[in-house]
């Protein structure tokens, strides 16, 4: 496992961040939304190590990314996030760059609620895809719809703006596209992995992939429960593992995917 997280960071070095990856009809567009390389701070593993992170030479830091995904299938073009929707974000000019509108976007499943998850949902005041049908697990949505309104202002605006075209579900339904919802709490309350054919968007089942992948024990800050999130963490790389699934993550550094 050590060696693939090391093949992983090498291929980051000449990878194209437009790559397309074809599984059978099914079309994988990963989508870098920060301009300028990102490495998560040593800081937020502080369960981890110093050793360990010597270790791995990870002590300024650990590779990562902000990524959505845009999934071609079935004729339809779908996102799986939307990014942070900063004023510099990529998820626009790339969607372009694969000749999508945002008018052309037929659905967006959200992983989970967090800022540079759900951001480019909006543009100004109005929603970024006019034509988009969002799909969020409930047990996400219920969770944080319950926290003080003045905590969840901006989410709350978000969900106004696309409460025609909101529908939630519960894991393991089968959702439009033969897309199937996985549960994949502790991140956060509601945190929802989708498989798409042989492939699984799993979110931000890790933010640290060069030590996750090998140490799953140590969780982000970030992570709500612990706990769960480290259960998660190891189910859904061991399911993957198994059924020989490819993994997408949010935070995963090029490639995109284990």
């Amino acid at each position: 496992m050590k060696n693939k997280a090391i093949l992983m960071l090498a291929a980051a070095l000449t990878f194209n961040n437009a790559c397309r990856n074809t599984v059978s009809e099914i079309e994988i567009h990963p989508i870098q939304d920060n301009v300028k390389p990102r490495l998560m701070p040593r800081a937020l593993f502080a369960e981890a190590p110093d050793s360990l992170i010597s270790e791995l030479g990870l002590e300024e830091g650990i590779p990562a990314s902000v990524c959505a995904f845009l999934v071609k299938t079935e004729n339809k073009e779908i996102l799986f996030d939307a990014a942070n929707g900063a004023a510099d974000s990529q998820l626009l000019p790339t969607l372009s760059s694969l000749q999508v509108k945002p008018e052309d976007i037929d659905h967006i499943f959200i992983t989970h609620l967090h800022g540079d998850h759900i951001g480019g949902l909006t543009s100004g005041q109005k929603a970024a895809f006019p034509n988009a049908q969002l799909h969020i697990n409930i047990v996400e949505l219920d969770a944080w719809m319950s926290m003080p309104e003045e905590q969840t202002i901006s989410l709350r605006k978000t969900i106004e703006l696309y409460k025609d075209r909101l529908h939630t579900f519960i894991p393991d339904e089968t959702l439009p596209c033969g897309i199937k919802a996985v549960e994949a709490y502790g991140h956060t309350p509601g945190h929802t992995a989708y498989q798409v054919g042989e492939n699984l968007i799993a979110g931000d089942i890790m933010h640290g992939t060069a030590l996750q992948v090998d140490y799953p024990q140590y969780c982000a800050r970030f992570d709500m429960d612990k706990e769960k999130a480290v259960q998660t963490r190891k189910a859904l790389m061991e399911t993957a593992e198994r059924e020989g699934l490819k993994v997408y993550g949010m935070h995963f550094p090029q490639p995109y995917w284990l």
